[in-house]
């Protein structure tokens, strides 16, 4: 069977550059998709994190013209491999990519140059495709930074019989960053008037890149099903909630997937006892070593143990976890909190972490290792969030036998099944109207579960055996891939 050819062009991706799920999503899924034969490759920007990991760089093409605006930049293009072995290509212009952060700085905020950095790079993927003689069924866009892409392709399908049985997929990860520019800066992207038109990118006056990618695209996802009819709503379209339903024949949800390798309790280093469904005892033994490393006190090992480890955000659930913090300190339980963000909400929980030194741990920083040995040790795995595209602790959670109360939202409602309603099948806890009375009462719930101590082990292992793959992602993807070359 031939399998379409598939380029992603992405703005991050993982190991080479990151600062959130895009990445592990643009570095996971490609190797899953070669592992089900499709001749996939990747094309990102050359940022000085590259260069800074040495990664192994071969030249492939130098002093290629990109018309951007009034000007014919100058880029280079660079090859390697990933780790299992797939193409990845690379946009080397320094000026706009050899820079310390990947869009803007923590002080000054997003870069002024960012719509010319990413005209330049949505450009540059067809010069690489001429470079390679080598032209994709399926250009799998993601986010906004890629948004332009799609509208690209729409005009040189129609020009360049090279690109005529060519076809654009757009993933959005987050619909709340778009992308959004004065329209001065249409100018920058050598698209014809119409495209600034409320039938293009236009957006109240103001270029939208993300935009461009829905109007442009010939299919569209999101992260998983229930954030494909969100973003249909006027609470969580972010203004393209009108725009998304007039194009809902060509959106799918697929949930993304977890390293299976990497999260397995079974083979873990990064914990100190490996464990499995079959046999939990090890858990028991890091839940006992993690309260002894956060210094609660030994009788803490007897009452459930309760995490979150979340970008300390506003999206993330902290307006409700303050709310009731006074009453969860009332219950039978430790909770241990690890992440970075908003300074205001790391203060109010290092103040509550003051207030119930028996009880409550704060760790205000980004540790991978301490990360997997929460979620060996936790019990139950907080994620209230407000809205949650995807997610993917809950589903590190439930592969480390740590059930998850959630929100019943995006990705979290998708993967997680609440136990409540379905005593037989459930894997976790959800309330559905986001309020801090609503999170208080499922989380006393969770705990009066946790007493019945059988029930509690086989919802355990329900959820350690749920199929969170790449490989079954992937699947779905190459169906949509195929659906796309199918229509060229």
């Amino acid at each position: 069977m031939k399998y379409p050819g598939v380029l992603f062009c992405a703005s991050e991706v993982s190991p080479y550059a990151k600062t959130g799920g895009l990445a592990d999503v643009a570095g996971a899924l490609p190797a899953a998709l070669q592992g089900l034969g499709c001749d996939v490759r990747i094309f990102m920007p050359l940022y000085r994190s590259v260069r800074e990991q040495e990664h192994p760089l071969t030249p492939l093409a130098r002093n290629l013209s990109v018309p951007v605006g009034v000007h014919d930049y100058t880029v280079h293009l660079w090859e390697s491999r990933t780790a299992a072995g797939v193409p990845v290509y690379f946009l080397e212009k320094d000026e706009f990519f050899d820079r310390g952060f990947l869009y803007g700085t923590p002080t000054t905020g997003d870069y002024e140059d960012n719509a010319e950095r990413f005209v330049t790079f949505c450009r540059s993927a067809y010069l690489l495709c001429n470079r390679l003689n080598w032209y994709p069924s399926v250009f799998h866009l993601h986010d906004w930074q890629t948004g332009l892409a799609a509208a690209y392709l729409d005009r040189l399908r129609r020009r360049d019989s090279n690109f005529a049985h060519s076809g654009a997929l757009f993933t959005i990860h987050n619909l709340a960053y778009q992308g959004i520019f004065p329209a001065v800066h249409f100018g920058l992207t050598g698209l014809p008037a119409e495209a600034f038109s409320p039938q293009g990118m236009e957006f109240w006056g103001n270029c939208n890149f993300l935009k461009a990618g829905l109007v442009y695209s010939d299919i569209l996802t999101t992260v998983s099903r229930g954030y494909s009819l969100e973003i249909q709503t006027a609470a969580l379209g972010h203004g393209l909630d009108g725009v998304l339903r007039e194009r809902r024949d060509r959106l799918h949800g697929i949930l993304n997937g977890i390293d299976t390798e990497a999260w397995n309790p079974e083979t873990d280093p990064l914990i100190p006892c490996r464990y499995s469904a079959t046999d939990l005892s090890g858990k028991r033994r890091c839940k006992k070593e993690l309260i002894a490393e956060l210094g609660l006190p030994a009788e803490s090992r007897e009452t459930p143990l309760l995490s979150m480890i979340s970008r300390l955000a506003g999206q993330k659930g902290f307006d409700l976890i303050e709310d009731i913090m006074n009453d969860l300190m009332e219950l039978p339980l430790s909770l241990v909190i690890l992440g970075t963000g908003d300074a205001l909400i790391e203060r109010r929980l290092k103040e509550f972490a003051n207030l119930y030194p028996e009880k409550l741990r704060m760790l205000a920083c980004f540790d991978e290792s301490l990360a997997h040995r929460i979620e060996a040790a936790s019990d139950i795995f907080l994620m209230p969030s407000r809205y949650e595209p995807c997610g993917l602790n809950q589903m590190y959670s439930l592969r480390y036998g740590t059930v998850p109360v959630v929100h019943a939202t995006g990705g979290l409602d998708d993967s997680v099944i609440d136990v409540m309603e379905h005593p037989e099948s459930g894997t976790g806890f959800k309330f559905r109207e986001y309020r801090a009375s609503n999170l208080l009462e499922t989380v006393s719930a969770a705990l009066a579960f946790h007493r019945e101590k059988e029930k509690w082990t086989a919802m355990q292992r329900r959820g350690m055996s749920q199929d969170f793959s790449w490989t079954r992602s992937a699947g779905e993807y190459l169906d949509l891939y195929r659906l796309i070359a199918a229509r060229k």
